[in-house]
């Protein structure tokens, strides 16, 4: 009997360009160096079992056992990946899978120098014909837009959202409210509130309304720190000066 072909890696290439890649740039700015390490444990964590990992609400635990980092700061940099282009934030939506076009190119190259018979079918961003008629869910790419006449638009929007019209969508936002609420061991009352509170101290702007919600994980971060038994005698005073330099730019998620 033919043994089973075994579709995890024993290791994957890491290129000397790593750096030279925007979106490596832009997560190094958004979240600091030591995203690299969430980020390189993420594509440990997806070759080992093939070319995607299945999302697990306690992958931000486990990476923060490995790291050293913490549950919430290991969950804005996936937020990150995903929205730089790092990750395919479609697939993510649609399957909560993680994985990447640029993933599933390198897994299927490796295979292929090894000799491996192994084919990308299920979750593939590839365009190849052997994924064609994948039994499971395949993200086809956009049609090529006709040209148009029209002068070109900036590939950069304006955000202009006010801190208030920023409350209303993050407290309307279940989904990212509910991450909240587990990460900071508060209710979605509560949280409602801790934006409110946030809105009225907030005085800087935004550049993306990610932006603002990592304003708001840090603000409450900090909140929440200076009430605890630790520092029983902080007031609300020594948390207001917290000066927010921005951070976390790139799409909503």
């Amino acid at each position: 009997m033919a043994r089973t072909t075994k579709k995890g890696l024993y290791y994957f290439p890491l290129d000397v360009d790593l750096f030279q890649d925007l979106r490596i740039r832009k997560l190094i700015k958004y979240q600091g160096g030591k995203a690299v390490t969430v980020y390189a444990l993420l594509l440990c964590t997806i070759y080992r079992n093939g070319y995607y990992a299945v999302w697990d609400k306690e992958l931000p635990f486990i990476f923060s056992e490995l790291s050293g980092y913490t549950e919430a700061y290991v969950q804005e940099v996936i937020d990150c990946c995903l929205n730089i282009g790092l990750l395919s934030k479609e697939l993510f939506d649609s399957a909560k899978v993680l994985t990447s076009r640029g993933i599933q190119q390198r897994y299927r190259k490796i295979c292929t120098t090894t000799r491996r018979n192994v084919v990308i079918d299920e979750y593939s961003l590839l365009d190849d014909p052997d994924t064609r008629h994948a039994p499971v869910m395949k993200v086809q790419p956009a049609p090529p837009k006709a040209p148009s006449q029209e002068p070109p638009v900036s590939a950069t929007p304006t955000y202009d959202k006010t801190p208030p019209e920023e409350a209303v969508i993050m407290k309307s936002d279940t989904q990212w409210l509910e991450s909240v609420c587990r990460r900071y061991s508060i209710t979605s009352e509560q949280a409602r509130s801790r934006i409110d509170d946030f809105t009225i101290s907030c005085s800087k702007s935004h550049r993306s309304l990610q932006d603002a919600r990592s304003h708001f994980c840090r603000w409450l971060a900090l909140q929440k720190k200076s009430q605890s038994p630790t520092n029983p005698t902080a007031t609300p005073s020594q948390t207001s000066d917290y000066t927010y330099t921005g951070g976390f730019g790139g799409q909503d998620t």
